[in-house]
């Protein structure tokens, strides 16, 4: 993809389509709703061969900004997304997935950080949680910020943990450039997207909710866990940055003062993902990763009590939680 856009539109949004049709229309017309910052702005929604009622929902779309692609057949979220993105005009490029949708404002609000921050690669903001229906479950999904905008580099906190919701995101286009082309086999891009990105550029969050992020059963990042595929991708992704050089020495010599916390961390996380889905022993195997790669991690508050219930088994475990509160309501009266 080339950097020299010429004449084309201020902002191109791209958004990979497979069987979420039940959610489409209410992402695009979002999109639509934005407020008039700008109206040069186009939008690539590429059907990868669905086989619901996506495709019928994309012709029916009456607006020349919106620029439909049609799969013959599937191909998966990797390559649909490299294409949509290679298709990309504009000076600034969004990613949102079918299922979420944005608020109103978001353009505006992070056009508006643009200008005013020649030197900001990447601007995102919080997310509200929704789920299946669009009832809001949670106001605010953000971790970090506690409301504030914030203004700097994130590569070594994103190592970590990828605490910047997709669909609040809008970038400039050297910056997608950057991870173009998504490596074949990757469970995800969002996160790849994210480190690339803060390898080079800095970001900025506004303190404000941006966009409304779904959590439904057929979420794409609940069956990457179930299927394992989030585990290889994230630490072929975490081998790959660290068998690179950064470009600044500073944050070379930074990331790897803190590669055994970042290893670490992303088994932790992992393991709590396979403790909430049941899959005792790939929790178990991950919580004892994460202690060999960061001990500390052992005296975080329920980890000790989780490893225990992949050992001692799932029943015994919830027996033990809940003569735990009888126990404690007692005491208390």
């Amino acid at each position: 993809m080339s950097s020299t856009v010429g004449a084309g539109p201020d902002v191109s949004f791209v958004v990979p389509c497979y069987n979420y049709g039940r959610y489409l229309r209410a992402c695009l017309d979002s999109i639509l709703g934005q407020q008039e910052t700008t109206k040069n702005y186009e939008i690539i929604a590429i059907d990868d061969a669905s086989t619901d009622d996506t495709g019928d929902i994309l012709m029916s779309i009456r607006d020349s900004r919106v620029r439909v692609v049609r799969h013959p057949q599937n191909l998966g979220h990797v390559a649909t997304v490299n294409e949509g993105l290679g298709l990309a005009r504009g000076r600034f490029i969004a990613r949102i997935d079918p299922d979420d949708r944005y608020r109103p404002s978001f353009l505006a609000t992070a056009l508006g950080v643009f200008e005013k921050h020649a030197d900001v690669g990447v601007v995102y903001g919080d997310a509200a949680i929704i789920d299946e229906s669009g009832a809001i479950t949670a106001g605010s999904s953000d971790p970090v910020h506690g409301g504030r905008d914030f203004k700097g580099n994130l590569f070594l906190h994103l190592l970590e943990v990828n605490s910047i919701c997709a669909p609040t995101v809008l970038g400039r286009r050297e910056c997608w450039e950057r991870g173009l082309p998504i490596p074949s086999g990757l469970a995800f891009n969002d996160w790849y997207f994210n480190i690339v990105m803060a390898r080079h550029a800095d970001f900025y969050y506004v303190g404000r909710v941006l966009a409304d992020y779904r959590v439904h059963g057929q979420n794409h990042h609940t069956k990457i866990v179930e299927d394992r595929t989030e585990e290889t991708s994230i630490f072929r992704l975490l081998d790959r940055v660290y068998g690179e050089r950064e470009a600044s020495d500073v944050l070379e010599r930074a990331k790897w003062r803190v590669r055994g916390r970042v290893y670490g961390r992303q088994y932790l996380t992992l393991a709590d993902k396979y403790f909430g889905l049941g899959m005792n022993a790939d929790a178990r195997r991950c919580y004892e990763a994460a202690a060999r790669h960061r001990p500390a991690y052992l005296l975080k508050p329920g980890v000790q009590r989780r490893l225990a219930a992949t050992i001692l088994g799932r029943e015994r475990y919830e027996a033990s939680k809940a003569l735990f509160k009888t126990l404690s309501a007692t005491s208390r009266n």
